[in-house]
């Protein structure tokens, strides 16, 4: 089965201005109206707002989680009306804090989603309405599991640990299930983005630049400061080896013992972090001769390619299309959908139980 993943940066602006013709691409011109205010999400917030934010590990019950799930599910309907089959998670420590205001946020009897259609090459504000026929919440890591057993086929056992903006988490899968001992979470690149940051501020006038700004740049290896363009990567390799040395090393120390290295030799890689390949080589140093390091295609992807597989999971014959995996995260809120389907091997494979490891709650 394959995947089309889009990614939305996850920060928001308060701004009813009205905006027309900014992109043809419907992820890129987000506005959102609710309660009669005007929102910017993802890259319109960057391109056009001052200031775009976002809360770190924000509830369901914070408007900018609901305007970046409503602006993934706007760009999963395709901006129409109709059925979704939604899974979603989150980090294993707010996952039992969350779940519940999860499930009251999406299972109303319809979620309504005005946007203003002019920012694209439609015209004039819209309301579409939205029935979540069957929605799973679930821990983030084992989206990232499912992904890798039933996205890679990857069978046996093996480490996990997923490098998020918010937060780094870390898990042992064996064929037989979770271990949970193993689920750890700890700071995410957050931490080597302040770092960089408040190194920064020290020689140079950042403006109005906050840590999401801040943190685009860090991803590109440059910015623009005292109308100069300065190369970060010298910076950002500092920061992200302090990082690993600081926060991810002791964590997995804390996560895995001996007796786990002797049941698993490959370790995965995923989340945004995973693309960083001064952040990679500190794994292949401190594990040289222990495991196999392995950053899967599409990374970055893997928890909302995890829960669109659970999602298809839940679908009827003819109705895949429903299935949606949103994961919306800290840096980026990647929402995927399955894009080819191969008649009755698919169905097969979506009938069959995914694993082992315990899931969320699940609500039809």
């Amino acid at each position: 089965m394959n995947f089309q993943s889009i990614s939305i940066p996850s920060v928001v602006e308060r701004n009813s201005q009205s905006l027309m013709q900014i992109s043809a691409e419907p992820e890129k011109c987000i506005q959102l109206h609710e309660t009669g205010i005007g929102y910017l999400v993802g890259d319109l917030a960057l391109s056009q707002g001052r200031a775009p934010y976002r809360n770190l590990n924000s509830s369901p019950a914070d408007i900018d989680y609901q305007l970046l799930a409503k602006a993934g599910l706007l760009v999963a309907s395709g901006a129409k009306s109709g059925e979704i089959v939604l899974t979603t998670g989150f980090p294993y420590t707010t996952y039992e804090l969350y779940k519940q205001q999860a499930i009251n946020f999406f299972t109303p009897k319809d979620i309504f989603i005005e946007f203003n259609a002019d920012t694209g090459i439609d015209n004039g504000r819209k309301r579409i309405q939205l029935t979540i026929k069957h929605l799973e919440i679930m821990p983030e890591i084992l989206g990232c599991i499912t992904a890798i057993r039933k996205g890679l086929n990857q069978q046996g056992n093996f480490f996990v640990v997923s490098l998020g903006y918010g937060t780094c988490e870390t898990a042992l899968s064996l064929e037989s299930g979770l271990v949970t001992r193993t689920c750890m979470s700890a700071s995410g690149l957050r931490y080597a983005v302040n770092n960089l940051h408040a190194e920064l501020s020290k020689n140079h006038n950042l403006g109005m630049k906050n840590e999401h700004m801040v943190n685009q740049s860090f991803q590109h290896g440059k910015i623009v400061v005292d109308r100069k363009q300065k190369d970060l990567t010298e910076l950002r390799r500092n920061h992200l080896a302090n990082y690993y040395d600081e926060v991810i090393s002791p964590t997995l120390r804390k996560a895995f013992t001996d007796n786990d290295f002797e049941k698993a030799d490959k370790l995965y890689l995923i989340g945004g972090g995973a693309r960083y390949a001064d952040l990679v080589e500190c794994f292949k140093q401190e594990f040289d001769g222990i495991l196999e390091i392995i950053v899967p295609e599409h990374a970055e992807n893997m928890a909302s390619i995890g829960y669109a597989l659970r999602s298809a999971q839940w679908c009827g014959p003819g109705t895949l299309d429903q299935a949606v995996g949103l994961d919306i995260g800290n840096a980026y809120t990647v929402l995927s959908k399955p894009t080819i389907y191969d008649g009755m091997a698919i169905q097969q494979e979506i009938e069959q139980p995914i694993m082992n490891d315990h899931y969320g709650d699940s609500i039809t």
